[in-house]
């Protein structure tokens, strides 16, 4: 009995065998770890149609989103357009006040220029010259900022026109996903039998439709981390995830989405609109600065024109004056010579009737100076008359009071045509400030063409091909 209580196997053989059972015992334990970290990680037999259903609402995410931002393109681009058309019609403005300034320049070249053909003793600098000159300096300075504003408008609509280009580029390239936009409820997927019902496809498209449009909210590194299709939540112990290119970006949001190179709002489109942007304000900055422009430039303009013009107004009026006054003079003059002239005239009779007669037969008895009365006084010693001596005095005397009068009536006659000449000076200058005043009423509106620039006079004025007046 003893021989049956021991063992009869080797004990080598005993130990493999529980070797082999301890192995086995761990495999079976193992195998259930095993089998319940699958249960827990592994795809569901539905990963395919779950799978397909994520991508689509990813896609439809992203196509919403994408349709969102080519919205605000949109709506920036008819904001440049509209700036667009309110900076050409703005430049119009400035290249047509731009014209007028030109042409009130060139008017005022041909007023200085007319008035260079009054007669010399016309031509001396006066009041309506400073007038025009002070106009010509105010001509010059409004040209130049308006020269300013328009080339700052004309930069601001080449801004605008770069950032339309990039806008329409933009949109373009954005608008690519956007014909597929009108899928967004269909399933994509395994077909099911005609009839047939999905509970988890129906769920999910459900809650797809009932969301919104765009997330702007949400960051484009948690829209970029989505687990792998089907699978439960969490990760497998021992493996890692590679990270997406999202993560990496910075976090820049345009229109409330954020920009990323692989998002719906990439780096191109951001600075595009913020280009756009920036053209727009400097566009309606340039415009509202070239309307006060046009506008203080009109009123200065206006009032040098006006100053100018009713200043040679005054100059005629002044001229017609000084001619009203020269031809009374004249008269008051014609009239003084011809009473010098009558007075002249009586002088010579007087002066021939002291003379006598010019031949001695013709003189009468009674005017001899040896007449029988005279020759019987002078009988006596001390009896000499003074008849002859004042005869010859008064001969002198009228004489000389004759040449006094010739003289007189010379400085009469200089002294009349120095004023006819002046008067009909002033009549030719009040024709010319009369022609420079209606040229200027008659170029007032701009509605002429300019033809060729008018030389600008010397400070001088003397033109000498121009013909006297």
């Amino acid at each position: 009995m003893a021989e049956l209580d021991r063992a009869m196997g080797p004990l080598r053989w005993r130990e493999a065998t529980a070797q082999t059972m301890k192995v086995a015992e761990a495999l079976a334990e193992q195998g259930d770890v095993t089998c319940h970290t699958a249960k827990m990680y592994d795809p569901l037999p539905s990963g395919r149609d779950v799978l397909a259903l994520q991508s689509n609402q990813r896609a439809h995410q992203y196509i919403r989103q994408t349709r969102d931002v080519v919205t605000k393109l949109h709506r920036l681009l008819l904001e440049i357009s509209d700036e667009i058309r309110s900076s050409t019609r703005c430049k119009e403005a400035l290249e047509k006040k731009l014209d007028h300034c030109r042409k009130d320049i060139h008017t005022n070249q041909q007023c200085a220029v007319k008035r260079q053909q009054r007669p010399k003793r016309e031509k001396e600098y006066d009041g309506a010259d400073s007038l025009l000159e002070s106009e010509h300096l105010h001509l010059l300075d409004i040209k130049a900022q308006l020269e300013v504003q328009l080339y700052a408008v004309k930069d601001a609509l080449q801004q605008l026109h770069d950032a339309r280009m990039r806008m329409l580029a933009n949109i373009q390239e954005r608008s690519q996903v956007l014909p597929l936009s009108c899928l967004h409820g269909f399933e994509v997927g395994p077909r099911l039998p005609m009839g047939a019902k999905s509970k988890t496809t129906t769920g999910v498209h459900t809650r797809a439709r009932s969301a919104p449009a765009v997330s702007f909210q949400k960051s484009s590194r948690d829209r970029g981390s989505v687990d792998s299709a089907g699978s439960r939540p969490g990760s497998r112990p021992g493996s890692s995830q590679p990270r997406t290119k999202a993560s990496h970006e910075r976090s820049v949001t345009f229109a409330g989405v954020d920009v990323s190179s692989v998002d719906p709002c990439t780096d191109e489109v951001s600075s595009g609109a913020d280009f756009g942007t920036m053209a727009l304000s400097n566009a309606r900055k340039a415009r509202r600065v070239a309307g006060k422009t046009i506008s203080d430039t009109t009123t200065l303009q206006k009032a040098s024109y006006a100053a100018v013009s009713n200043g040679l107004i005054q100059r005629a009026a002044e001229t017609v004056t000084m001619k009203q006054l020269a031809t009374l003079s004249e008269a008051e003059t014609r009239a003084a010579e011809q009473r010098t002239r009558r007075w002249l005239d009586k002088q010579e009779m007087t002066q021939a009737y002291t003379m006598g007669p010019e031949s001695y037969a013709d003189v009468t008895t009674r005017e001899r100076l040896d007449r029988p009365l005279i020759r019987t006084y002078q009988g006596h010693p001390g009896t000499d008359l003074p008849e002859a001596r004042e005869l010859v005095r008064n001969s002198s005397i009228m004489d000389s009071s004759m040449r006094q009068t010739q003289r007189s009536l010379g400085l009469l006659r200089l002294a009349k045509h120095k004023l006819e000449a002046d008067r009909k000076d002033k009549y030719a200058a009040e024709l010319v400030d009369c022609s420079v005043v209606r040229m200027r009423n008659r170029q007032a509106n701009h509605r002429w063409v300019q033809t060729r620039p008018t030389p600008r006079p010397s400070a001088a004025g003397a033109l000498g091909s121009m013909p006297p007046i």
